[in-house]
């Protein structure tokens, strides 16, 4: 299978897994991936920025062991530690992670690119010569980098029981 073949068969398994961050909340639902049409996700940004990174004959030797993705919805309820309310998809490879924020609209959904992470190094995925820091959980990112404009609309979201007068977890 040539390179450009792996990244056009790739929407249909992002589909099923950004399906499953946006639309499904339980972990326990399977996802069906004969079910869906590619054409639902835009995954053009994942394309480019994989071209960017990797060559035709790296991209060629990926096997699906070498890459995954991981959904995550940040939460208020979130244990130990609580974070804004926040839906991100991680595209791991071996050379680095792309963080993407899956932008739902009817029947589409679209991943904007939000950062690229190498360890626990968060860097522009424009330029990655500019980097926001280092955070052990991705969760922690976007309440950096978003968690002032969220404050305005959860207020209560990481106050702590005791301020708040009622147990938050």
């Amino acid at each position: 299978m040539t390179a450009s073949a792996k990244i056009r068969q790739a929407p249909l398994f992002l589909t099923c897994a950004v399906f499953a961050l946006v639309a499904v909340e339980t972990e326990t639902q399977a996802c069906d991936a004969a079910m869906f049409d590619a054409t639902t996700i835009d995954i053009q940004e994942v394309s480019h920025w994989l071209k960017r990174r990797f060559s035709a004959a790296e991209l060629e030797m990926l096997t699906p062991q070498d890459s995954r993705v991981e959904l995550y919805s940040c939460s208020c309820y979130d244990i130990p530690d609580s974070h804004f309310p926040y839906r991100i998809v991680l595209f791991i490879t071996p050379k680095g992670d792309l963080v993407g924020r899956p932008d739902g609209a009817e029947s589409a959904v679209r991943i904007t690119p939000l950062a690229v992470r190498n360890g626990n190094l968060y860097c522009e995925s424009a330029s990655e010569d500019r980097c926001y820091g280092t955070f052990a959980h991705p969760c922690d990112f976007t309440d950096f980098r978003y968690g002032p404009y969220l404050q305005s609309f959860f207020p209560l979201c990481k106050m702590d029981e005791t301020a708040t007068g009622f147990p938050l977890h």
